[in-house]
């Protein structure tokens, strides 16, 4: 039995195409064009960290942080 991630990157780096998955959305949400470079990074920090859960928990809750301070 095949396992659904609860996250993915996908990232095409010679058209500048992102896109994000997540379990809990169930398919893919393609990024702009602009947010290239901030997906790379995100993806970057995440695949080179010692512990990536925490990683990705972190990078939501600062997300998360930040889209309180704009309401």
């Amino acid at each position: 039995m095949n396992k659904v991630p609860e996250f993915a990157i996908f990232q095409d780096s010679k058209r500048y195409r992102s896109a994000i998955w997540t379990k809990e959305q169930g398919r893919w949400q393609e990024c702009k064009p602009e947010e290239f470079a901030a997906i790379l990074i995100m993806a970057n920090l995440i695949r080179h960290s010692p512990d990536p859960n925490a990683t990705m928990q972190q990078l939501i809750e600062m997300m998360q942080f930040d889209n309180s301070e704009e309401g």
